[in-house]
């Protein structure tokens, strides 16, 4: 009898440690399984100083992009500007929209000195067509006159004044509308300019973007 319960206490305790170790055997497999499939999820994170440029560069040209006053950095970044290489990167993306904001101001500079030009020459027909008016309603007044005192002499010399005041003013108007279109051209002018200078920049985000993607 107590040999019987003996084994069947060692029975008992063998099925115990069988059931623990396959406990174990079962936790430590899907421990395993869940750190492989961890692996599988996360990507190793991408690093190092070609990473950090490309991270400048996403901050410079969607600076371009919203006519920002600065790049704003990200907070990984700048969290790391005491590596000689980030601030190197950081201070390269603060340089270029410096320069490149240099360059427009100075082609729109020279746009908006033509724009004056063109301004002052319109302003400046408007002025001479003015006067003209005035002169030919001073020759008609003239003519009146002449016409009750039927004077032809009178009345052929300022027939011919009042041609030549038609013609000039004609020309003159000539002037304002070629003026307004050159006005018109430079306004156009500028806004095209804005337009390439953010398309650019959406071009290089949307590549800076790619390349931190890994695409």
């Amino acid at each position: 009898m107590e040999a019987t319960i003996a084994r069947n206490t060692v029975n008992d305790d063998a099925a115990a440690a069988l059931r623990r170790g396959l406990g174990f055997a079962a936790l430590f497999g899907l421990a395993g399984v869940a750190a492989i499939a961890c692996t599988a999820r996360v990507p190793p994170p991408v690093a190092g100083i070609a990473t950090d440029r490309l991270l400048a560069q996403e901050a410079l040209w969607n600076a371009e992009v919203s006519d920002a006053a600065e790049p704003a950095f990200s907070a990984a970044l700048l969290a790391r500007r005491a590596d000689p290489a980030v601030a190197r990167a950081i201070a390269d993306a603060r340089q270029r929209l410096v320069a490149d904001r240099a360059m427009a101001a100075a082609r729109r500079d020279a746009v908006l000195r033509q724009l004056e030009d063109a301004r002052a020459t319109r302003n400046l027909g408007e002025s001479r067509n003015v006067v003209a008016m005035m002169k030919l309603d001073g020759v008609y007044a003239k003519r009146a006159v002449a016409q009750q005192r039927q004077d032809v002499a009178a009345l052929a010399a300022l027939d011919a004044e009042a041609r030549a005041l038609k013609i000039s003013g004609a020309a003159i108007v000539n002037d304002i509308a070629a003026a307004n279109r050159t006005f018109t051209s430079l306004e156009q002018k500028i806004a095209a300019d804005v337009a390439r200078q953010h398309a650019r920049a959406a071009r290089q985000l949307a590549d800076v973007r790619a390349q931190l993607r890994g695409g």
